[in-house]
């Protein structure tokens, strides 16, 4: 089966305006690009011909600019839709998912897995997408100080996405998180000098201070940042 072929089927599958790419020249992915965020679906893979898996997923430029600039835009996620079976504790469409992987080496099994992206679009993606619109909406998570949960949240380096965010969204505690953070590096440098991945971690954190000293915040600190919204499927 063509490449060209199964990619312009899934782009008459998508939501209007979305175009579809190769990442890497080997996974389908949907895109919707505007100017702060790229909202992606994952649809399958060009080297074994199938679709084992389909997900949704938001890169928040606003955040990733500063964290990732070197990197592939459209190979950069923020956060997808697993994080939803933690936060609002609701279960996967299972008919859609349970169903594959689903073979794309036909015009029929590539019609079928557009019926099913179909399907987890309505039921999966459009609430996920409607929900995480703005980075202001991870405000009302970010409140704890358990890292762990922080790091499941994003995709990658939750904890310096939350100081990120926090300085961008004005948060009254930023000085003191990243002050904090500060001392902890502190003490575990001392404590494992030699530590090459704590140090590349601490080299890491200082950059994206350095560039947070020189950004602007975009929005003005409101406590109602802190009340969650309803996820609504």
């Amino acid at each position: 089966m063509k490449t060209e072929f199964i990619i312009k089927k899934f782009e008459k599958t998508l939501p209007n305006n979305f175009s579809v790419k190769l990442i890497e020249d080997i996974y389908i992915k949907g895109f919707l690009e505007n100017e702060k965020i790229i909202k992606g679906i994952f649809l399958g893979s060009i080297n074994d011909l199938s679709t084992t898996n389909i997900v949704a997923s938001i890169n928040f430029k606003e955040i990733e600019n500063i964290i990732s600039s070197n990197e592939d835009k459209f190979s950069i996620t923020t956060i997808n839709i697993n994080i939803n079976k933690h936060l609002f504790n609701h279960k996967m469409e299972e008919d859609i998912l349970s169903q594959l992987p689903i073979s794309l080496d036909t015009e029929a099994s590539v019609d079928r897995a557009c019926e099913f992206v179909k399907q987890y679009i309505k039921q999966e993606a459009i609430p996920f997408f409607n929900y995480w619109q703005d980075i202001r909406n991870f405000l009302p998570f970010l409140e704890t100080k358990d890292n762990g949960f922080i790091a499941d949240l994003f995709s990658k380096d939750g904890f310096y996405k939350k100081v990120i965010i926090w300085k961008l969204c004005s948060h009254p505690g930023y000085e003191k998180l990243i002050d904090e953070m500060l001392d902890i590096f502190a003490e575990e440098l001392k404590e494992s000098p030699k530590d090459k991945f704590l140090k590349k971690d601490y080299d890491k954190y200082i950059k994206i201070l350095k560039i947070l000293e020189k950004t602007k915040p975009l929005y003005s600190w409101d406590d109602s940042y802190l009340i969650q919204k309803q996820y609504i499927r």
